[in-house]
């Protein structure tokens, strides 16, 4: 199951930010507005990251039997786009024992490999990510801004591959 099931689902998030820098680039006249497009943008990310974990339990399933799956997509059906590491730990769980510690391992290699490199932890950045959703979508709070909110996208989705690796 590589990552590339998820790419679909990703770049769709690429596509926006394409549309909103074409649309409403920066400009010192519409600074509150792309304010508000930062924060709906990570509605959309996070949506995007729901569809990513649904994505990866509703195929794991779906390789083992038609009624599985079946139940998967009913389970998940509503799961909420606030998605912590722990709720990713516990879906996890309720697999075999080798994807329960499949994840922690993809997910401590990805942090370090990652963090060597760009000097960011990934687990930060994503946990940031659902701070930013919760902010806006609860509080209308505007605090993060279009670039900021791709940036940290860019090194939290490696959570979602991680995960999705873990189920191979």
């Amino acid at each position: 199951m590589p990552n590339q099931d998820l790419d679909p689902i990703l770049e769709r998030i690429q596509k926006l930010a394409e549309e909103i820098e074409t649309f409403v680039p920066q400009d010192a006249r519409n600074v509150q507005f792309r304010a508000d497009l930062g924060g709906l943008l990570v509605v959309a990310i996070t949506a995007s990251y729901e569809s990513c974990v649904k994505e990866t339990l509703v195929g794991y399933a779906g390789r083992h039997n038609a009624k599985f799956q079946q139940f998967a997509q009913n389970q998940y059906a509503r799961l909420s786009s606030r998605i912590k590491i722990d709720d990713l730990k516990n879906y996890a769980k309720l697999c075999d024992d080798p994807i329960r510690n499949k994840f922690a391992e993809n997910l401590k290699d990805r942090k370090k490999r990652i963090s060597l490199w760009t000097g960011v932890n990934i687990v930060d950045a994503y946990e940031q990510m659902l701070r930013w959703r919760n902010d806006y979508a609860h509080e209308g709070l505007r605090n993060t801004t279009v670039e900021e909110a791709l940036k940290t996208h860019r090194h939290a989705r490696h959570v979602l591959y991680a995960y999705h690796e873990s189920f191979a």
